[in-house]
């Protein structure tokens, strides 16, 4: 083995050490707690990501308890994805002295990849298998063959599994060299990782395109200045300035190179960044949506980095932004941060909420990542329910709260009516019950639309109630009201529905009722119900027209 391989080797499992220290002692985020969640339940796909990210907690928690029951497994792979960088660089650059602490430190820099190194998002697997595909993708360009295209049809699967965006890599990849479309064995590599993708595909039709809905059309929002103007400072946070300063440049400047593979780089970085800055047209692109052009960004800055008028400012630029993150690591390590951060003091206000209901259930209102953090810090039965004012989660897929109907329970959160007090420095709200009856899963179908006049319309709808045990509509404890509600630019216009008559549905009962109010054109509508807890939506949107 050659002197700078064992020195990467050495640097490795010193990476490989902290991101390990790091991941048991930096408290676990809220969105990482979802994740567990995810891991728990094992499913071809989830409401919000592909399902990667669950069988990386799923088989983290066969080995550990704790904080490496959810990271484990990024450590591991992380590891694995600063290796196949490593072997990705031309074996000329790598070779000579000091080839493996430079691409360290250059490493060591760029601020999302040092993250998911020890954090559990569907990033981390995402980070994986794109280095993975760089990699076949190089030895296919000097070798193709059908083993190799295979292998990179199976990659490509798994990148998917990890992460939608992973189409974009494979796009920009394309659009680099767009000989390869002539190539049989890439098309026949593209059919093979989507047989692999297609129980993912199935799982989407089966539960009417959740997570598609959800990234295409929910986070959709209304044009704001700052969703462009911010989104420059954010990627300069996500690789660090000088990182992304110097990457855009040699994209620039090299954009007319003829090495395929450094081609394919360029392509994937500047069209990452265009992509998302183009996105926030309709909508706030989250900063870590181009983690993934870490992966070519690192060989392009290492293979500029290791020319001699270049290799001072290794040192002089990179290695103290390399020792500025890795102070962060160690404070990380400490939970010394606000807990607004979202790095600490969430076990502890967890542990408060734990000692004031005991063993009593938690049914948390308005919130996905409370339940997820009580269920990993306490263990106890949890759940979440989803509001009018807030987005579906994996936990109505789940739907747990339907094991919490009719039982005891304590409800949390947002609510119109409870208990005020103040848990770890949080003023929060509370309500205890014998017999909870929550109205998440009670459904209202449309079933007919009289247009009265212009401004006017009839409804008729069934009421339906799913719940294994009956659903008291004139409970004096959770009275149930039903409204229409449109959700306009000016916010929400609601409008009762008197209900005549207030039965007991038993499980799979039915109530049929009509509703008049205003007609408004063009404007989506939905049913929704109020228990005297919160509102949630019970109906799919409806834009009714005559």
């Amino acid at each position: 083995m050659k002197k700078q391989e064992r020195i990467f080797l050495c640097i490795l499992a010193l990476w490989f050490c902290a991101d390990l220290l790091t991941a048991l002692f930096a408290e676990i985020h809220a969105d990482e707690a979802y994740y567990a969640l995810y891991g728990a339940f094992l499913d071809w796909g989830y409401y919000d990501h592909p399902p990667m990210v669950a069988l990386l907690t799923h088989c983290s928690s066969l080995l550990f308890g704790g904080n490496l029951s959810v990271r484990f497994c990024t450590t591991l792979l992380h590891a694995g994805t600063l290796w196949l960088i490593w072997k990705t660089l031309d074996e000329e650059a790598r070779s000579g002295p000091p080839a493996a602490l430079e691409f360290g430190i250059i490493a060591a820099s760029m601020t999302m990849l040092v993250i998911y190194g020890f954090i559990t998002t569907p990033d981390a697997p995402l980070l994986f298998f794109t280095a993975l595909f760089f990699f076949l993708y190089k030895h296919y360009l000097t070798r193709p063959g059908w083993p190799l295209a295979l292998a990179i049809g199976v990659t490509v699967a798994a990148m998917l599994y990890s992460k939608y965006m992973a189409l974009l890599v494979v796009a920009f990849v394309l659009l680099s060299n767009l000989r390869l479309l002539r190539d049989i064995r890439v098309w026949c590599a593209a059919a093979l990782a989507l047989l692999l993708f297609t129980p993912h595909l199935l799982w989407q039709v089966q539960h009417d395109f959740p997570s598609f809905s959800y990234h295409l059309i929910a986070r959709n929002s209304q044009f704001k200045w700052t969703f462009p103007l911010e989104y420059i400072p954010n990627q300069l946070l996500v690789f660090n300035p000088v990182a992304l300063a110097l990457a855009l440049w040699l994209c620039w400047k090299q954009r007319k190179s003829t090495d395929l593979l450094e081609r394919a780089g360029i392509f994937t970085i500047a069209g990452f960044l265009l992509f998302f800055w183009v996105m926030t047209l309709k909508g706030h692109a989250e900063p870590h949506w181009t983690v993934a052009a870490s992966v070519p960004m690192l060989p392009l800055l290492f293979h500029t980095l290791r020319k001699e008028e270049w290799r001072k400012w290794t040192y002089r630029l990179f290695l103290p932004i390399a020792i500025l993150l890795l102070v962060a690591r160690i404070i990380l390590c400490l939970n010394i941060l606000p807990e607004k951060t979202g790095f600490s003091g969430k076990q502890a206000r967890m542990e408060a909420i734990h000692q004031l209901a005991g063993h009593t259930p938690v049914v948390f209102v308005g919130s996905f990542q409370s339940p997820a953090l009580y269920r990993f810090f306490t263990g106890e039965e949890t759940t979440a329910l989803s509001t009018l004012y807030g987005r579906r989660t994996q936990y109505d897929i789940l739907q747990l709260d339907q094991d919490l109907q009719g039982k005891p329970c304590v409800i949390m959160g947002k609510i119109s009516t409870g208990l005020d007090t103040v848990i770890h420095g949080t003023p929060v709200r509370y309500r205890r019950t014998d017999h909870f009856q929550g109205t998440n899963r009670i459904v209202v179908e449309l079933n007919q639309c009289d247009f009265l006049d212009g401004d006017s319309v009839r409804v008729h709808y069934t009421l339906n109630n799913p719940y294994p045990v009956n659903f008291d509509l004139a409970s004096t404890e959770f009275p149930v009201s039903i409204k229409v509600v449109y959700k306009t630019k000016e916010g929400y216009k609601k409008y009762e529905c008197p209900i005549t008559e207030r039965p007991s549905l038993y499980p799979n009962g039915w109530l049929k009722g009509t509703a008049s109010f205003p007609l408004l054109h063009n404007t989506p509508m939905v049913f929704t119900l109020y228990n005297g807890v919160c509102e949630t939506v019970n109906s799919k949107p409806h834009i009714l027209a005559p």
